[in-house]
């Protein structure tokens, strides 16, 4: 039978830039083709999700025209506070309406929902996750699918040399991936302990950003440079040392949704004169090279299997009850040192 039981849910809130609370919102009644879900992890990306938190993010100031796709500037832009977000939710089951019949009640699950203690949602919106010793790995599903997507676009072949900018959680388990592919893989990061993780799934060299980068690259690979340059870090002098890095004809794969200004990026020298190509990858769309036989589904298959076998606990590094989020995303905007992945716990 569908509930019409009144549910509240503790959820984290903008309230303005780099502002969140954290307040009681009454959860809707489950209808005949929801479930109710009980939240017991969720992600902070540190990437898009602080673009958010930061007040950087487009769609603050832009509305997406729907029918050609340009984000024109707006009085009345898509976002406006206050605001839940949040995409990366790990949840039991815990009541499912009448008609729901691909997911039952217990099943471990991920959604790409905002960071709440509870939520109904469409059955046919849940991802049933594989099992999990720890079930917080769950809460990378975005970032595998996201990482997994930035390989797809690349594809890079047996022997590429291959250098990761920046090694945040995207980029170390893009160094796992790709390893598993038999490329060379080279990482580059300002940060030491993750330079060290990189190390230890399988980076061939870690080194610190900067133009020197370029030049480091070069020498590495008898002055050729890289065949691919994966570019995770969001800033804009780590795009433009991405166009330095890659060798002739070569690839950058820009995987970041980008905030701020680009006053570094040039595209005179290298740009010009050695013909990188430069490619969006954007986990929404999969790369027309790859043909009718993939889908989002697919992907996800894969990347479920995934889950089982890269090496994923050494990522979470942090962890606060939703009570602190405010505190959690300040220290994910500060971005300490030993940050990896920020997971928020809730409990019954």
């Amino acid at each position: 039978m569908t509930s019409t039981t009144t549910r509240t849910a503790r959820t984290a809130t903008l309230v303005a830039p780099r502002s969140l609370e954290v307040f009681d919102e009454e959860l809707p009644a489950i209808g005949a083709t929801d479930v109710l879900l009980q939240t017991l992890y969720s992600g902070i990306s540190a990437g898009t999700e602080m673009n958010v938190y930061r007040g950087s993010a487009a769609l603050w100031r832009t509305r997406r025209d729907p029918d050609n796709g340009l984000f024109e500037p707006t009085d009345e832009p898509e976002w406006t506070y206050p605001m839940a977000y949040g995409y990366a939710a790990v949840s039991r089951i815990v009541e499912a309406g009448a008609e729901v019949i691909e997911v039952s009640v217990g099943d471990l699950v991920y959604t790409y929902t905002s960071h709440s203690s509870a939520a109904v949602v469409p059955a046919a919106s849940v991802i049933v996750l594989p099992p999990l010793d720890d079930p917080r790995i769950g809460v990378l599903n975005a970032n595998l699918n996201t990482a997994y997507n930035g390989v797809l676009d690349a594809h890079p072949n047996l022997g590429d040399v291959v250098v990761v900018s920046g090694l945040g959680v995207i980029g170390l388990i893009q160094v796992q991936l790709l390893r598993r592919l038999g490329v060379r893989v080279i990482g580059v990061d300002g940060v030491a302990e993750r330079r060290a993780l990189a190390e230890r799934f399988g980076a061939e060299v870690t080194l610190e950003p900067g133009d020197h980068v370029a030049r480091e690259v070069r020498a590495l690979t008898n002055n050729r440079g890289a065949d691919i340059v994966i570019e995770v870090s969001g800033a804009s002098a780590a795009l433009n040392e991405a166009i330095r890095i890659a060798g002739y004809n070569g690839t950058v794969i820009a995987m970041s949704w980008y905030g701020g200004s680009f006053e570094n990026l040039s595209l005179v020298g290298e740009f010009h004169h050695n013909r990188p190509r430069i490619i969006s990858s954007q986990v929404g769309g999969l790369s027309p090279d790859l043909g009718p036989l993939w889908s989002l589904k697919r992907r996800q298959e894969v990347v479920s299997s995934l889950m089982g076998e890269l090496d994923l606990e050494p990522l979470i590094t942090h962890e606060r009850p939703i009570e602190e989020a405010a505190e959690a995303y300040r220290i994910v905007d500060s971005r300490p040192n030993d940050l990896v992945q920020f997971v928020l716990t809730y409990t019954d």
